[in-house]
């Protein structure tokens, strides 16, 4: 019987293909498969009845009869059909007519599947040569429509919608866009991509604000997809209170890397006491011959007039907090052996003098930031090196121009070599050996310096396990000898230092010389004392904790309260962290700095907790005066963050940041998302208080709609009908 069944088929295929033997397929023929076929050769029909399908390249006719008018080169469809074409769409109808390659014809009643997203229902619909489909009198959605609630969630009402197949885009003429059935807006022309089409240029999603500041503010921006390797968008910025900004981005991918520029100008501004205002920002990374890498990155903005002085113009428009604004360029190179770096740097600066209230007659001089020309590291490993263990060698050099100290250049360098043994007790014992040498010029006068450095370390991890879980409990002790005065003559500007400050916390206690930089070195002999406890399960969680502290045979004073607090005594405070976490359920991180009588100088404590519909994170910081660098005053703050999921198209989140010594709020964000299978809106709140309690609210909204130009689909509430 199923020989016989493919045999039936296999006639069929003949039949058809004989009779679409005709000038149109000439090159291609179609395909037909169905229940019945009868041809009468006089009248040149052909009628197909039962599970009738039509192929033809990638377009299939889906049927329940259909009659072929072989002289007409028609195919003429008795009841309902539907038309694939291709996985993208798919259209519905009653009794059309159409060309036998289905790339012609009219359709009454048609309804359209885009993507499997937007939805468009027509009066008729005209095929024009298989590249365009129009429809007539249109409502079109992706919004689901529920038997009980007929009305979507929003739909476009339009005169025409042309589907270009060929360029993959919607045109809409004479639109009306409803929201829950209301009229809301007009627009005359309206072109969007195709739902599924990742990048065509358009209209994206707008936003929406209003703030003390600058009123109520409105972005449209505009993609443009210039090719397959870079694109553009250009972002108009309209205030209500006279400020009109536009915002551009360029982004380009090349054969060798990326790189990306964005910045905007102030054609109008009410804020601003003086002309034109813009910044520009950059960044890219660049593949070279032989394994070097370029990178960049570009940060300028012109100041701007204020009532109470000067401000950066990213500043005040709120793109960015940051008042030390850097550029720079660097080539470099990474192996498995060495390190190549040279680069060039400027940073500008907005950190003015008599910011009070009054205007800032002068700029602040801030020789922290000079124009770095150039900077060059080059570190190698020697793993070979006839001594055993590891032998390095790092050489570097800067220069500093400044315009109220000069020229200011060092180069230098450092020779490292560490080993370790282990002994058949499980004791590991180390040893290093390390010089540091730098030589200067400055105004004109030269100076150098020299600093070895010897260093012996013990560690004896401890192995128990108890059931499934392993404890080790390790005990460290280093003693390192550094004289109590560097050979020659120490950097004592400050301000060309690259080691003004040096932190202390349980990531740098067992290290041998806590500055960050090269010119200087930690002086003195001296311990590093501490014990480090480790679990290990096998179930997941994970748990850890750090302690320790440094001993020293003299104090030095190399360490004051102005650099590091935990380090200016004779001895350090003691230092410690603790870690727990349980996958995807719990984590809690503390790291705390006290001193002898248990004084807390540095404590930062963070829980993170997540439950079925609610992720929370809080946090906790205590930071005593300059306890890190330009922190001059005490620090006490909690921090709360919270995700809740009201249910399945609502979610909350906020984010509030609290003084907990003035008992006074410092910031808050909220945010109210509501989300279901066509559409997403965000409602959002900012708030950001200033020292005398004054608070300047941002209220946001943004909406994108899934299908328009978004992806915001959300396919677990793909079936919900209810607000």
């Amino acid at each position: 019987m199923r020989q016989f069944s493919h045999l039936i088929k296999a006639i069929v295929f003949a039949i058809f293909y004989a009779i679409s033997a005709v000038p149109t397929y000439a090159q291609q023929a179609a395909s037909l498969v169905a229940d019945s076929i009868v041809y009468a050769k006089a009248s040149g029909i052909l009628k197909a009845q039962g599970n009738v399908k039509v192929y033809f390249q990638e377009t299939t006719l889906i049927a329940e009869q259909i009659l072929y008018n072989q002289s007409r080169d028609e195919i003429e469809i008795i009841g309902p059909f539907t038309i694939q074409s291709g996985s993208q769409a798919t259209i519905t109808g009653r009794d059309s007519v159409l060309s036998a390659n289905l790339k012609n014809g009219l359709i009454l009643g048609a309804r359209a599947l885009i993507d499997q997203q937007l939805q468009i229902s027509a009066q008729q619909l005209n095929r024009v040569d298989g590249k365009f489909d129009v429809f007539q009198s249109v409502v079109a959605s992706t919004c689901h429509v529920c038997e009980s609630n007929p009305t979507p969630f929003w739909q476009i009402r339009a005169k025409r919608i042309i589907h270009d197949q060929t360029h993959k885009k919607l045109f809409f003429e004479n639109a009306v866009f409803d929201f829950l059935g209301v009229p809301v807006f007009y627009i005359p022309n309206l072109s969007i991509p195709e739902p599924g089409v990742t990048r065509a240029s358009g209209f994206l999603v707008p936003e929406f604000s209003t703030s003390n500041t600058l009123g109520v503010t409105a972005k449209v921006p505009y993609y443009f997809a210039l090719n397959d390797h870079s694109d553009a968008t250009i972002t108009p910025f309209v205030s209500a209170k006279g400020s009109f900004i536009i915002e551009g981005e360029y982004r380009r991918r090349t054969k060798n890397g990326a790189y990306t520029l964005n910045g905007a100008l102030a054609f109008a501004d009410q804020l601003n006491y003086s002309g034109l205002s813009a910044f520009l920002e950059g960044s890219g990374k660049l593949d070279l011959r032989d394994d070097y890498q370029l990178d960049f990155g570009i940060d300028i903005a012109n100041s701007v007039d204020l009532e109470g002085g000067e401000q950066s113009f990213k500043e005040n428009f709120g793109y960015s907090d940051d008042d030390r604004l850097k550029n720079f360029v660097r080539v470099s190179k990474t192996t498995s052996d060495r390190f190549f770096q040279m680069g060039a740097s400027f940073t500008q600066s907005y950190r003015y003098k008599n910011f009070d209230g009054d205007l800032a007659e002068t700029k602040e001089v801030d020789p922290n930031v000079p124009i770095v020309l150039p900077e060059f590291i080059f570190r190698r490993n020697y793993d070979d090196n006839g001594f055993g263990g590891q032998l390095g060698l790092t050489l570097q050099s800067v220069t500093l121009l400044d315009s109220s100290s000069g020229q200011y250049s060092r180069i230098g360098g450092q020779v490292n070599w560490q080993r370790y043994w282990t002994s058949k007790a499980g004791l590991i014992l180390g040893a290093g050996a390390h010089l540091n040498a730098n030589a200067y010029l400055a105004q004109g006068n030269s100076y150098a310096n020299a600093t070895p450095l010897l260093s012996l370390e013990a560690r004896y991890p401890l192995k128990r396990t108890v059931g499934k879980l392993t404890h080790v409990i390790e005990p460290i002790v280093q003693i390192i000898w550094s004289p109590n005065k560097t050979f020659g003559t120490l950097n004592s500007d400050s301000d060309t230092s690259d080691s003004t400050t040096a932190e202390f916390e349980e990531s740098n206690l067992f290290s041998i010389n806590r500055f960050p930089g090269f010119d200087e070195t930690e002086a003195g002999l001296r311990a590093n004392v501490g014990v480090q406890y480790k679990i290990y399960n096998p179930n997941g969680w994970e748990f850890s904790a750090t302690a320790g502290r440094v001993f020293r045979h003299k104090n030095l004073n190399q360490f004051d309260l102005f650099t590091s607090t935990g380090l200016d005594s004779k001895n350090s405070d003691y230092v410690g962290a603790i870690i727990f976490q349980l996958p995807n359920k719990f984590a809690f991180s503390s790291r705390l700095l006290f001193d002898d009588s248990f004084k807390a100088s540095k404590n930062e404590t963070t829980i993170a907790m997540r439950f079925k519909k609610l992720d929370l994170n809080l946090g906790y910081v205590w930071l005593e005066e300059n306890s890190v660098l330009n922190n001059n005053v005490r620090q006490h703050e909690a921090n709360v963050q919270a995700v809740y999921e009201i249910n399945d198209l609502w979610k909350f989140s906020a984010d509030w940041r609290h003084n907990l010594n003035t008992h006074s709020p410092l910031e808050g964000d909220f945010g109210l998302e509501y989300q279901n299978e066509c559409a997403k809106i965000n409602f959002s709140l900012s708030l950001q208080y200033d020292d005398t309690g004054n608070v300047d609210r941002e209220v946001g909204m943004k909406i994108s709609l899934a299908g328009l130009g978004s992806n915001s689909k959300k396919v677990n509430s793909a079936h919900r009908c209810e607000f």
